[in-house]
């Protein structure tokens, strides 16, 4: 058996069984791993995942999972003040896309008109949905 063949066979049914203790180590591998230090390491590698696997699916959650889950689900994602930041973020972001609009559009470059293309970008901002569902305007 090449090496190649033994890590293709590594995770076939009866390897794996031999893995987690239920059946012996097929013949035609622990005589490849008898004379392979490489590929030994690797079966143990894959038996230790596989006992992994096992005692992973083999453990009970906690009594209180369920209800830890719910808790985590239940609480807010983001605390009050990052609503705040977020909200600031997108009124800037929408500022400066209005200035850049109008002055590519219009060709407006004054100061009053920087001004008042940013706040009509902000004012968008606090009209568009994405806003209104988290403060709940509409």
């Amino acid at each position: 058996m090449t090496c190649q063949a033994f890590l293709d066979r590594l995770y076939d049914e009866d390897a794996r069984a031999a893995a987690r203790g239920a059946a012996p180590v097929p013949a035609d591998m622990g005589a490849h791993m008898h004379g392979c230090a490489e590929c030994r390491t690797a079966y143990d590698a894959a038996r230790a995942d596989e006992q992994l696997l096992v005692h992973a699916l083999l453990d009970s959650p906690p009594l209180d999972w369920g209800a830890d889950v719910a808790r985590r689900i239940a609480r807010p994602r983001r605390s009050p003040w990052t609503y705040g930041i977020a909200t600031a973020n997108e009124l800037v972001t929408w500022g400066i896309l209005a200035i850049a609009a109008s002055q590519v559009l219009i060709g407006e470059r004054s100061v009053a008109a920087n001004v008042t293309a940013f706040l009509s970008g902000g004012a968008a901002a606090l009209l568009s949905s994405s806003l209104g569902k988290r403060w709940r305007l509409s």
